[in-house]
C-alpha cells in the first residue's frame, strides 16, 4: 500500500508541474489584465507545433526546439493586446469589458484552431523524446522525459516569480495588478505592461506544449481540455493569485492521481471540477484568496 501511495504521489507531482506551468500563466493574465483568456490552450498547441517544426523538420536539438517554441509563443503573445484587446478597450470606454473580452478570446481560440488545422492538417504529430530511459525507484519507474517536464517547469516558474519579485518590469507588473490607476500615475506604461504580461502567460503555455509534445500527440485542439482544467485550478487557488494557482495545481494533480485507488479512471477528469464546484459554494475567493486587484 505504501509503495502504491508513493507511486501515485510521484505521478501526481510530475503532472502538477505541467498544470502549474499552464495555470500560473492563465492566472497571471487574469490578475493583471482582468481577462479570462479562453485561447490559452491554443498557444499550448502552437508551442507543440513549433517544437515539431524545429526538432522534426529543421532537426534542431531538443533544448533549442523547446526554447524556440517558448520564444515564438511569447512573440505571438506580444501582439494580442495591442492588436485585439486595446482597440476593443478604446471602443468600449467606461462600459464593462469582461464579457466582451471573454467573447473576443473565444473568437481568437476558434481562429487559432482553424489556422492550425489549415496550416498543419488534422493529423496527429509526434515529437521524439528529449530524454530517453527511465528512473527506476524499485517500487515504480518514471521516464526521464516526465522528470524533464517537471524540472523545466520548476525552473520556468521559479524564474517567473524571481522576475516578478526583483526585476524592474516585474515590479511594474505587480504594481499594475494591485492598482492600475496608481501605477499609471507613477509613470508606468500600462499598455506595455499589459502586452508583456499576456506574452509571459502564453509563453509559459507554449513552453508547456513543447515540453509535452513527446508525451502527447500534437493536434489543433490538444490544449482545449487543459484550458478547461486550468479554469478550475485558477478558481481553486483564487482568481489572480499566482501562489494559489501553484498550490492548487499540485493539489488537483495529486487528487487525480490518488483518485484511481477509489473510483474508476473514467471519473478522474471530473475531480478538478468537483473540487471547483465545492470551492465556489464554500469559499468563492479560493484557497489563498483573490489577487487583490481593483
Amino acid at each position: 500500500m505504501l509503495e502504491s501511495l508513493a507511486e501515485f504521489a510521484i505521478q501526481g507531482i510530475v503532472l502538477g508541474g505541467l498544470y502549474a506551468l499552464f495555470a500560473v500563466g492563465l492566472t497571471l493574465i487574469f490578475g493583471v489584465l482582468d481577462v479570462i483568456n479562453v485561447a490559452h490552450g491554443e498557444f499550448f498547441a502552437i508551442g507543440g507545433y513549433l517544437a515539431f517544426a524545429a526538432i522534426v523538420v529543421l532537426h534542431w536539438p531538443g533544448a533549442a526546439g523547446v526554447a524556440g517554441a517558448a520564444v515564438g509563443t511569447f512573440v505571438l503573445g506580444l501582439g494580442v493586446y495591442p492588436l485585439l484587446l486595446a482597440p476593443l478597450k478604446r471602443r468600449l470606454g467606461a462600459r464593462p469589458r469582461g464579457p466582451l473580452y471573454l467573447v473576443l478570446t473565444l473568437g481568437l481560440s476558434t481562429f487559432l484552431q482553424s489556422s492550425l488545422l489549415a496550416a498543419a492538417g488534422g493529423d496527429y504529430l509526434r515529437v521524439p523524446p528529449y530524454a530517453g530511459g527511465v528512473l527506476d525507484l524499485s517500487f515504480t519507474a518514471v521516464s526521464h522525459q516526465r522528470l524533464l517536464v517537471l524540472v523545466v517547469s520548476i525552473v520556468l516558474l521559479g524564474g517567473l516569480f524571481l522576475f516578478l519579485r526583483f526585476h524592474r518590469e516585474g515590479l511594474a507588473v505587480r504594481a499594475v495588478a494591485q492598482n492600475p490607476d496608481a501605477a499609471q500615475a507613477m509613470g508606468i506604461n500600462l499598455p506595455r505592461v499589459f502586452a508583456l504580461t499576456l506574452a509571459l502567460g502564453v509563453g509559459l503555455a507554449g513552453a508547456g506544449g513543447a515540453l509535452m509534445a513527446p508525451l502527447f500527440n500534437v493536434y489543433p485542439t490538444v490544449g482545449f481540455p487543459l484550458t478547461i482544467k486550468a479554469f478550475a485550478i485558477t478558481i481553486l487557488g483564487g482568481m489572480g493569485n499566482l501562489a494559489g494557482a501553484l498550490v492548487a495545481s499540485f493539489l488537483i494533480s495529486l487528487a487525480e492521481a490518488f483518485s484511481v485507488m477509489l473510483i474508476p479512471s473514467e471519473w478522474q477528469n471530473a475531480i478538478a471540477f468537483a473540487v471547483m464546484i465545492v470551492m465556489l459554494l464554500l469559499r468563492p475567493s479560493g484557497l489563498l484568496g483573490g489577487g487583490g486587484r481593483r
